[in-house]
């Protein structure tokens, strides 16, 4: 018996011993696997709608109320009450009366390609591993988490927002995700030994400029729909500025504003817009991927306007209706549009004339391009910072 009870005793502590061994290989391993994984490198905090902010006359004068150094979304970077900012690994959402953060979302492992702000979602996209391929959606006022996924994209893209959708463009390619819940509406991959200029959406559809070796065309696809329009050649790398009002496209090398037909791609319009010299610099400073900003008149014409170190307003038909000094991108309101023009000036125009309806002088002058949007009755400057003034 006792030397039943001495081997027996002996297996027991082998048998244990074994079982710690693996319990601590176990645990090792789902430490190292959490360790590695993408929930250690999260950290959010969502927060309740706050109340909104009730519409009201902006004074002739403002004062800056906050700043922060975050980079404001594109799109429309305010949403019932909640401002939409970020920096390199995290999204706030910020108090559009105080600057405060009530929410955020934070990847510490990724860094960010792209935020934007849409229809009361907000959308970041991460780069990881050198593409931009991670996507989050996000409930724009409280932070809440909508969707997640991962792109098909390759490389590092530039991302723009229209109404419902999403559009990004990479070297090779322009995808078009739906916002909501972030599937696709469409993903166009340019041909062999094709790459993609610039692209810009717009009611009329999506405007791409190519380059495949010594040959550019300009290609329409719908906007919500995979849908090709039409695709033409072009004598330069033409620069997509029109897609709602009317199809456009400027020849950098000339200065020439050309129009297309919406069904056929048939130009329909040619108008030198200004000199080549003038007009390079602010070409190179558009992002390949944009929106068309449009509009209506108070009297239901169409009108789009575009930004090039000055305001142009055009007619359905691609004619200048008016142009006017500016030293930031336009938003249109209703019949209005809003704009920086220097000096410490927001001013608004008539969209049918371009006469100025209102000037709102703003302490401390805000720098540099900035797009101006409403919030109450103070406006928010969206630029290389975010900064309120009331």
């Amino acid at each position: 018996m006792l030397a039943y009870q001495t081997r027996t005793t002996r297996a027991t502590r082998i048998y244990a011993a074994v079982l710690a061994l693996v319990l601590l290989a176990v645990v090792l391993a789902v430490r190292t696997a959490y360790a590695r994984g993408e929930l250690t490198h999260v950290s959010r905090r969502s927060a309740p709608a706050p109340a909104p902010i009730p519409t009201g006359s902006t004074a002739d004068a403002l004062a800056r109320t906050w700043l922060s150094a975050d980079r404001p979304a594109a799109g429309t970077p305010v949403h019932d009450g909640v401002v939409i900012s970020y920096d390199s690994h995290s999204v706030h959402g910020l108090d559009a009366r105080t600057g405060k953060v009530r929410w955020h979302y934070t990847r510490s492992d990724q860094t960010i390609c792209s935020v934007l702000q849409q229809d009361a979602s907000t959308i970041a996209i991460y780069n990881r591993h050198g593409n931009c391929d991670q996507v989050t959606g996000f409930v724009s006022a409280t932070g809440a988490v909508k969707w997640l996924r991962t792109l098909t994209d390759n490389g590092i893209t530039e991302a723009t927002s229209a109404p419902n959708v999403v559009m990004t463009v990479a070297r090779h390619s322009v995808h078009v995700i739906d916002n909501a819940g972030g599937l696709d509406r469409w993903n166009w991959v340019a041909p062999d030994r094709c790459s993609v200029d610039r692209a810009l959406a717009g009611s009329q559809g999506v405007l791409i400029s190519t380059t495949c070796g010594s040959q550019h065309r300009l290609v329409l696809r719908g906007l919500t729909s995979d849908e090709l329009k039409w695709s033409v050649t072009v004598p330069q790398a033409m620069v997509p500025v029109a897609a709602s009002a009317f199809v456009g496209a400027l020849d950098p090398s000339t200065g020439v504003l050309h129009s297309y037909s919406a069904d056929k791609g048939e130009e329909t319009r040619s108008d030198r817009l200004a000199a080549p010299a003038e007009l390079a610099a602010e070409l190179d400073r558009l992002p390949r991927a944009s929106t068309a900003v449009d509009g209506f008149t108070a009297t239901g014409e169409p009108l789009e306007v575009l930004w090039l170190g000055r305001l142009y307003s055009f007619a359905e038909t691609g004619k200048v209706n008016w142009s006017a000094p500016a030293t930031g991108p336009a938003t249109v309101l209703e019949s209005s549009v809003l704009a920086a023009v220097g000096d410490s000036t927001v001013q608004r125009f008539a969209g049918a004339t371009g006469r100025v309806e209102a000037r709102v002088r703003m302490s401390p002058a805000p720098s540099g391009a900035a797009r101006v949007f409403p919030v109450g009755n103070g406006l928010l400057l969206a630029g290389a910072d975010t900064q309120m003034y009331q």
